[in-house]
């Protein structure tokens, strides 16, 4: 009985062995985007759905990318040589192997909003606040 069973598993592992060796998966490659950065980039991240992509470079900046290209910058501490971006590209973290510092960095997208030929009430050039309320709980 011991025999039959290490003769089947031995039979069933070769199978497998076989069957994993003889599979290939072919590997496409496609460059969606390229940047001709100006700096020296060190370290370079993205927000999980691909709309901002972030590079940090030599002398303190980031840059941000929009995912139609436009760029963006801010300045930094230069000790940084580290970027992780959250989920949703608001927040930034930096880190410093040297100084053995992090930092967190809140990212507010301003947006234009184009309003020639809409009614208004008040004055043309006061300001507008928009106010989003995004946590219901």
């Amino acid at each position: 009985m011991n025999k039959l069973i290490i003769s089947i598993t031995v039979t069933a592992l070769t199978c497998a062995a076989f069957f994993v060796a003889t599979s290939r998966a072919e590997v496409y490659q496609t460059i969606d985007k390229s940047y001709n950065l100006e700096v020296t980039p060190l370290d370079v991240t993205g927000s999980v759905d691909g709309r901002y992509t972030f590079v940090l470079a030599e002398g303190g900046k980031v840059l941000i990318f929009t995912e139609s290209g436009e760029k963006e910058e801010i300045e930094v501490d230069p000790e940084m040589d580290r970027i992780f971006a959250s989920a949703t590209g608001e927040k930034i973290y930096l880190s410093s192997q040297k100084s053995k510092k992090m930092q967190e960095i809140f990212i507010d997208f301003q947006q234009s909003i184009n309003i020639e030929d809409s009614p208004f009430l008040g004055d043309e050039n006061g300001d507008v606040v928009i106010i989003a309320f995004s946590d219901f709980q």
